[in-house]
């Protein structure tokens, strides 16, 4: 017998599902990838105006962020709220243009060691 039609009838039934998954496997992993820069570039901009120059921050963040900030220094602590947009690459397949994100930190020093805080 010849199962070759029934094997590419089964194949075409499955290759849109493999695909999906591909697809937001890629999609998930760039996403996490812009996460941790963001979350990092934060933590350092953060880490240094704390170790020397308060006023350095929001130049720090504009340079190695493209996300909008809210900056506010208390006499030990800073806080910052980063807001932004990721654009999808694969918007219309998994019909998601853009995720939005809101990450919150404070930072201070507490007996000589830097803490900064993710809320």
């Amino acid at each position: 017998m010849n199962n070759k039609g029934q094997v590419l009838v089964i194949f075409l039934l499955i290759l849109p599902i493999l695909l999906v998954a591909f697809v937001t496997t890629v999609e998930l992993g760039l996403l996490m990838t812009k996460t941790y820069k963001v979350k990092q570039s934060t933590k350092e901009a953060i880490r240094y105006a704390l170790k020397s120059d308060t006023d350095v921050l929001e130049r720090l963040l504009s340079k190695n962020t493209d996300c909008t900030y809210e900056v506010s220094k208390n006499e030990d602590r800073i806080s910052v709220v980063i807001k932004g947009r990721y654009n999808a690459l694969f918007g219309k397949i998994l019909n998601k243009s853009f995720y939005d994100f809101e990450y919150n930190f404070i930072g201070y020093i507490d007996n000589g060691k830097i803490i900064i805080k993710e809320e």
